[in-house]
């Protein structure tokens, strides 16, 4: 069965929280290697993005495919900054997440579109 997922996602120095919004899961993830930096909350994305993955995973209960999936970040958005968001955005959109926002700092963002040369690639190979 396919349904939408909607997560919150707070993000505090070497942990995650993760909240399910459709059954009201929460998981709290304490990163197994840190990620975040005195001066930077996510410092190095790589290690970010598995503690989020993980995260995630639990929250679902294992394995998932993410249809029409919905994240916000709430706690740690506002301590980012530009290149923060950037990393972290990438972070969920490589997991899976299709339209992402900031609260209290844009428009949610959703997927944008394959560029035509990428589809021609895709199809080329059909």
């Amino acid at each position: 069965m396919l349904f939408r997922i909607r997560f919150d996602i707070a993000i505090y120095p070497d942990r995650i929280q993760v909240t399910d919004l459709r059954r009201g899961r929460f998981v709290d993830f304490q990163a197994e290697v840190p990620f975040s930096a005195p001066d930077r909350l996510v410092a190095d994305g790589v290690y970010f993005e598995n503690a989020l993955a993980k995260a995630t995973r639990k929250a679902l209960n294992g394995g998932f495919i993410l249809f029409d999936s919905q994240a916000t970040v709430t706690a740690g958005a506002d301590l980012l900054g530009d290149s923060g968001r950037q990393v972290v955005r990438r972070a969920l959109r490589d997991i899976g997440f299709k339209t992402i926002h900031f609260e209290g700092m844009e428009e949610p963002e959703p997927a944008s579109a394959l560029p035509a040369s990428l589809v021609d690639l895709i199809r080329a190979r059909l």
